[in-house]
């Protein structure tokens, strides 16, 4: 028996719509002096469009180069590969360790960083020193989208901002109108962030969001926990139908032992497949890219069932 398929938060309509909608912690967007509140309703200010800015997040260090902006990066954290140019940039540390005082040397008209990764007590000294920080925490993928318009607007090119959420929301869509073009039942799916233990993304993650929108249902769905640990029993009980591993470091391919039970459907068909963590795990821009791949192989899945029938 088959089960039904829940449709994204928003229709596509009424999600473009948002998209394309001036956001209104804004007063003046592309307009300076500017003030706009951040995610955690700190009022931001800046008389002009920021100059110099350190990055204390990879995803957002993506979003600056998405935005054209990355002549005013003046320094990021040593997680900041992508793109490649973000290497080679001065490091200010890590997200949780990042150095204040280097920070501080940098002179920044603005510093980027989020709510849930980055130390709030090294954030608030820098704000005591009269540096503006603008955070962010955004859950799902439509909260991508809008970030990505409000840095456009803090770093002064609103109009590039809503521009680049608008085509990145575009191909989200291209995804689901594929998926309801499908019409198949949803195969079962899990996103696995440990291979040793066995531990998989559950409601609430960015991963569920991408199998739910690719067409897929999460096999962890039903854990209370975000990050739920299997045992093969559980496993076995889950019974996914494709695996998808979010390779990063420390986390490798299943053991032979584990791939040998060919009671679990992915293991016996060879649908696991590796992920670059880096896209699965970075609310940015590079998310929608980890949406048409997962896409892609459940395209293939669902042919290869196709053509069994």
């Amino acid at each position: 028996m088959g089960f039904r398929r829940t449709r994204w938060f928003f229709p596509p309509a009424l999600l473009l719509f948002l998209l394309l909608w001036p956001l209104f912690s804004v007063i003046a967007a592309d307009s300076f002096p500017l003030e706009i509140r951040d995610d955690r309703g700190v009022a931001v200010r800046l008389s002009a469009p920021p100059r110099r800015v350190v990055s204390l997040a990879p995803s957002l260090t993506e979003i600056v180069f998405l935005l054209g902006k990355e002549s005013a990066l003046t320094g990021v954290t040593r997680f900041c590969n992508y793109p490649r140019a973000a290497s080679s940039l001065q490091k200010v540390g890590g997200m949780a360790d990042s150095d204040v005082e280097r920070i501080v040397a940098l002179s920044p008209d603005i510093v980027l960083c989020t709510t849930d990764g980055n130390s709030r007590e090294r954030v608030l000294a820098l704000e005591r020193m009269g540096i503006p920080c603008f955070a962010v925490a955004p859950q799902n993928i439509r909260a991508v989208f809008e970030t990505i318009e409000r840095l456009g607007t803090l770093l002064g090119d609103a109009g590039r901002g809503r521009a680049e959420a608008a085509k990145l929301a575009r191909r989200v869509e291209a995804v689901r109108s594929a998926v309801d073009r499908n019409g198949k039942a949803a195969p079962r799916a899990l996103f696995v962030v440990s291979t040793s233990p066995i531990i998989a993304a559950g409601s609430g993650t960015f991963m569920d969001e991408l199998l739910e929108l690719a067409g897929a249902r999460n096999a962890a769905g039903a854990f209370r926990s975000r990050y739920p640990r299997f045992s093969i029993e559980e496993l076995i009980a889950a019974a996914p139908d494709v695996i998808f591993v979010a390779a990063m470091k420390g986390v490798e391919r299943f053991s032979p032992e584990v791939m040998g039970w060919k009671e679990i459907p992915a293991f016996r068909d060879g649908f696991v497949f590796l992920v670059d963590g880096d896209l699965v795990t970075r609310p940015g821009p590079r998310l929608v890219t980890a949406l048409e791949k997962v896409s892609a192989v459940l395209t293939e899945l669902s042919g290869r069932r196709g053509g069994n029938q």
